[in-house]
Formats: C-alpha cells, sequence, structure tokens
C-alpha cells in the first residue's frame, strides 16, 4: 500500500491543483496583448502541463515569429504570476489526502513545470507549511527536467528510492520517475482526454483520491 512509502514525491498541475481554467483564461489574455489571434478550439485542458513554449506550440503550432512568442510568454508571466483572483481548485480529496501523509510523519515534496513565483502562490493558498521542498522548474536559475528534479531530492534528502514514489497525471511525470529509479503512480484525472502513455508506463495507476489511499500493489488500474 502506499503507506509503505515513506516519501512522496507529487506533480502539482492536474495532480493535486485542477489550475486549467486559471491557465488558459491568462493565455489568452497574453495572446491578445501580444496582438496574435485567439483559436478558441484549441484552448483545451489538454495542452497544460508541458513549459510555456510548448504550450503556446501546442495553442498556435503555425506561430514561428521568436518576437510575438516571446511577447505572449512574457504577459502571460505578468498576467498569471500575481493574479489575485486565480480561479485554480484543488481536486476532491486531494487535501485530506496530503494532511493525512504529513500527520503520518512522511516526506513530501513537489516537482512541477511551473515557475517559483506562481508555484508558491498557489502552495501558499492551498497548502501552507505542508511540503518539505518544492521544486520548479527554474529553482537553480535554468531549466530543468521533472527527472533531474527528482534525482536532486533523493541526493540532497538522502532518501531510500525503494520508499519513494512519484505521482503526476501525465506519461513524463511516470517515466521520469521510473528513470530516477522510484515507484511512478499516475493519476488518471487531470488533464489530457488519452491516458494510454501514463498507464503503460507507470508501475501503478489510480482513478480517484479515495484509492491513492488504498492502493493495492499487485494492481496495474483500480
Amino acid at each position: 500500500m502506499l503507506n509503505s512509502f515513506d516519501n512522496y514525491i507529487f506533480d502539482l498541475d492536474g495532480t493535486l491543483v485542477n489550475s486549467s481554467k486559471e491557465v488558459l483564461s491568462c493565455f489568452k489574455k497574453a495572446f491578445i496583448a501580444a496582438g496574435y489571434p485567439v483559436d478558441e478550439s484549441r484552448f483545451t485542458s489538454d495542452v497544460i502541463g508541458p513549459p510555456l513554449r510548448q504550450i503556446i506550440a501546442l495553442l498556435a503550432p503555425e506561430l514561428k515569429d521568436e518576437n510575438i512568442i516571446s511577447s505572449i510568454i512574457k504577459n502571460f508571466r505578468a498576467i498569471y504570476d500575481y493574479d489575485e483572483n486565480d480561479i485554480s481548485v484543488l481536486y476532491d480529496g486531494i487535501y485530506d489526502f496530503i494532511l493525512d501523509l504529513k500527520k503520518g510523519g512522511k516526506k513530501l515534496f513537489i516537482a512541477t513545470f511551473k515557475p517559483k513565483i506562481p508555484t508558491m502562490r498557489l502552495i501558499e493558498k492551498f497548502f501552507p507549511d505542508i511540503f518539505d521542498d518544492i521544486y520548479t522548474i527554474d529553482k537553480f536559475g535554468k531549466q530543468i527536467t521533472k527527472e533531474d528534479m527528482i534525482k536532486d531530492i533523493i541526493s540532497k534528502y538522502t532518501l531510500d528510492k525503494s520508499k519513494t514514489v512519484m505521482i503526476g497525471d501525465a506519461a513524463s511525470d511516470v517515466i521520469a520517475g521510473k528513470n530516477a529509479g522510484v515507484t511512478a503512480v499516475g493519476v488518471l484525472w487531470g488533464y489530457g482526454l488519452d491516458k494510454t502513455q501514463l498507464i503503460q508506463n507507470a508501475d501503478f495507476s489510480v482513478s480517484e483520491v479515495e484509492k491513492l489511499k488504498c492502493l493495492k500493489l499487485n494492481y496495474q488500474i483500480i
């Protein structure tokens, strides 16, 4: 069961926090501010999760002008990073699950592709004083992969890999976890409709938060 693990590394967006409406709203504003047309059909939660440039490529695959791309990124950060009316929400049951782990003496970490400023805004709003450390894509002043984050967490805190689990909603989360030598659990909520790659690459997959609490390790999907 998950209780057999001592260390938990979580993705943030799509795993703990549903920020899809907030992120998409801010991207629309960023595109408009840059004078670039918005194709409403592409603004779906499927695009959320990767770094900003990859999201922009999904929202506007025909856009190649680096000046416009840079302008959209700058606009998005200015709008999103300090949004006092953030409409992001926690997934049902997540807060109680995280709090139970904390009370049980587990070590808890975040590994996210979000930059530090918006990440800490969400952490302070939803999970104050809960996580032992938070790794963002810009934690070391340059972009790092999720695998790098996990490996650095393991090294810094001298974690036993056999007692460590990575939990995320994207195939890239579980692949990073497995490459770093820890158990990888995929959650079937979050972003993206096609979870095939997530299921294929995860050690175990769960469909709802309640099932995280009683994960049976002899089943692939529960």
